[in-house]
């Protein structure tokens, strides 16, 4: 009865040796792979969610107070809580009181009404002087709306008018790994923004890069903010850009 040899020994478990290691490796590979699929993907829905959130927002944004910061790390806008019709004829004889035409409106504390906001100096809600943002008696189911301050120094074409309640910011904070959403900003208010007293909360983590570009539009006409995020995390990166429209007929 014959045996194995010490040398036929050596030589199998090294073949076997050898054959592990590129098992190993392989699997090791396929493992890795599938980990930053999934970091990827998790990555990618995070982001697009943000993205999401943030061009729902921007959407809703008071016509011409879109802002981007000169170095692109925040966009700040005025969002719009309520919005309608004023009888002309009470802004024509410099009435203090605008009668809503249709509906009814609410009018909570802080609440600010703005008209025709173009964005230029006399009808900027940003301007720190002769703006075009005033402070409201508050009321409920109301349909007229009583401002205080000076007069508007601008009719609306379309008579309209909306509802404030102060600015709202999305901050890259790079250094943090993060994307926050800054609301209660003062207005009006000079840029850049002001953010002492306003909430600060958290969009989305794990950000390396982060940016914003304002392309400006005809008047009547819409205007793109431009976003860019990044996401990384475990091995997986994911990078979106998303073309907000932003509509700024006022």
């Amino acid at each position: 009865m014959s045996g194995f040899t010490l040398v036929e020994l050596v030589i199998v478990i090294v073949v076997m040796a050898i054959l592990g290691g590129i098992s190993v490796s392989f699997i090791k590979n396929s493992v890795l792979a599938y980990v930053n699929s999934e970091a990827y993907y998790e990555l990618a829905d995070r982001a697009d969610i943000s993205l999401r959130r943030m061009s729902r927002d921007i959407r809703n944004a008071l016509p011409n107070s879109v802002w981007v910061s000169g170095g692109g790390d925040y966009v700040e806008f005025v969002p719009i809580k309520q919005g309608g019709r004023y009888q002309q004829d009470d802004f024509d004889a410099g009435s203090h009181t605008l009668r809503v035409l249709g509906a009814t409106v609410n009018v909570d504390a802080g609440d600010q009404l703005v008209i025709y906001n173009l964005g230029i100096t006399g009808a900027d809600v940003y301007e720190t002087a002769n703006n075009n943002v005033r402070a409201l008696n508050t009321g409920a189911n109301v349909g007229s709306v009583t401002f205080a301050g000076n007069l508007f120094p601008l009719p609306s074409p379309g008579s309209r008018f909306y509802i404030v309640n102060g600015a709202v910011a999305y901050v890259c904070d790079v250094a943090n790994r993060r994307l926050l959403m800054v609301s209660n900003i003062a207005i009006p208010s000079a840029h850049p923004a002001n953010f002492n007293g306003a909430n600060a909360n958290v969009v989305v983590e794990d950000v390396t890069e982060c940016s914003f570009t304002y392309t400006e539009g005809v008047m009547q006409h819409s205007s793109v903010v431009t976003a860019q995020l990044t996401l990384q995390k475990n091995g997986g990166v994911a990078r979106l850009v998303n073309l907000i429209n932003v509509v700024n007929s006022p």
